[in-house]
């Protein structure tokens, strides 16, 4: 059963990929070992053509890397506000740019990398919080998802939570002049029971949720909106979460990605679905928005008002796919008692990091299944509806089989769902489940080229849902 092993080391960041193979990548990511982009060290070979350092970069049709984030200033970054429970509100916060309050409040953290994921986890100074930011490949090929987690590591509740995320719009090839996009803010204000709690188009603005975020041009304030620009803008995102007890954790997707031009990069975005979306063009000759050049995409999931993963209809979704290598769906700091969501196979190896095992539901729809230990014990006649109390085999890695699939059906090419519900002891630090390939019989080709057909499926048939 493979493992997706992340590398430990004392170093300011680095850069991922969308395939294992650096050459045959069309996209870069640098990630700062707080969590933030725009990766700045001199360490590594990998340099956009248009800026000294690395934030969202995408391979042009001249073969040659430009970045949409990094020219000009470093201006990207995330930051947590909390009060506490003697009432003190705080806020940790990580930015590359000093200039818009650099980075404050954070303490300790670890930092961890391999060529298709980073990670970061970091603590708050004045509040028992940690954050933690992992970044792989997501469900579409040319987006990268980010999985972030706020957790409250104290005794006692934290209120009125928000996360803060900003970048800066610099596409190329006119950077410092390009048109922004917003969806899905005004339908997902927190007014309206969703998360937002402030939004606009000010890419400068200050990682620090303490201080108000402002404005760039009016009419982007909490509200759609369509080409603003052209101008030197980006997107300013608040999002409150409200109060999380002592242990309790809340997760939410980020997702960072480009295309050859609009249309590509909407059938990216259909693919995750995202609930909130930023998407930037560059300026044309006449002087509107280039929809016909490359187009880049800054989105959310999980902010709709619910947290991902409590039913069997909107689960935890994967990253850790890896076109090139091994394929693995890594749910990194996962949460007990959730919905998890890996594309369809007739058999899955389920695998937890640091813990056991303790509960186990399949979904709606199937009968007769087998769960099979590592030690030769078996489970048989496992229905949909049946939560199983795993407590007694003090597992940490099974396998789900029995399934089966007509694969000339619509069914198949449209996707099939195969969410399960999973509970396991606290201390957990990774879940994976590996989809037994050799288990479906259809070419091997069909299933391997790049995941696309898993990709499109495990999404599409959700793709009305609110957290993805």
């Amino acid at each position: 059963m493979a493992t997706v092993a992340l590398m430990t080391q004392a170093m300011a960041g680095t850069v991922i990929y969308n395939n294992t193979d650096p050459s045959r990548a069309t996209l870069a990511l640098g990630v700062n070992d707080a969590g933030n982009l725009n990766f700045a060290s001199s360490m590594g070979s990998f340099k956009p053509e248009n800026a000294g350092a690395t934030g969202l970069s995408y391979r042009f049709s001249d073969g040659k890397f430009r970045d949409a984030t990094a020219p000009g200033c470093l201006c990207e970054g995330w930051g947590v506000a909390v009060t506490t429970s003697s009432g003190s509100r705080v806020a940790g916060f990580a930015n590359g740019d000093a200039a818009r309050g650099g980075s404050g409040g954070l303490t300790g953290g670890t930092f961890a990398f391999t060529g298709t994921q980073a990670e970061s986890k970091i603590g708050m100074a004045n509040a028992p919080v940690r954050v933690t930011h992992v970044y792989g490949i997501s469900l579409a090929s040319n987006v990268f998802q980010g999985n972030v987690t706020i957790t409250n590591t104290g005794a006692t509740a934290v209120n009125d939570v928000v996360y803060r995320r900003v970048m800066d719009w610099d596409v190329p090839t006119t950077e410092f002049r390009e048109f922004v996009t917003h969806r899905g803010v005004a339908a997902n204000l927190t007014s309206l029971g969703g998360n937002v709690v402030y939004a606009s188009d000010n890419g400068f603005a200050t990682s620090n949720p303490l201080i108000p975020a402002g404005v760039r041009l009016s009419g982007t304030v909490n509200t759609d909106f369509t080409n603003s620009g052209p101008t030197d803008h980006g997107s300013v995102f608040d999002f409150s979460f409200g109060t999380l007890g002592a242990g309790a954790s809340r997760t939410f997707n980020i997702f960072y990605g480009a295309a050859e031009n609009l249309t590509a990069a909407e059938a990216q975005l259909r693919l995750l679905n995202p609930n909130v979306v930023s998407i930037a063009h560059s300026t044309n000759s006449s002087g509107t928005a280039a929809t016909d050049a490359p187009t880049f995409i800054f989105g959310f999931g999980g902010v709709a008002g619910k947290e991902p993963g409590l039913t069997e209809d909107t689960p935890i979704l994967p990253i850790g796919t890896m076109p090139g290598g091994p394929v693995v769906f890594s749910f990194p700091a996962p949460t007990a008692g959730r919905w998890y969501d890996p594309p369809f196979a007739t058999a899955f190896d389920y695998r937890i990091t640091g813990g056991t095992f303790t509960k186990v539901e399949v979904p709606t729809g199937y009968k007769d299944l087998t769960i099979v230990f590592k030690d030769g014990r078996t489970i048989t006649g496992v229905d949909s509806g049946e939560r199983l109390d795993l407590t007694m085999y003090g597992a940490s890695e099974f396998r789900i089989t029995g399934l089966s699939i007509d694969t000339e059906s619509e069914a198949f090419r449209l996707g099939v769902p195969f969410p399960v519900f999973l509970d396991f002891t606290s201390g957990a630090t990774m879940l994976t489940i590996t989809p037994d390939i050799s288990s479906v019989p259809t070419p091997a080709s069909l299933l391997l080229m790049s995941l696309g057909l898993f990709s499109m499926g495990v999404v599409r048939r959700r793709r009305s849902l609110p957290l993805h």
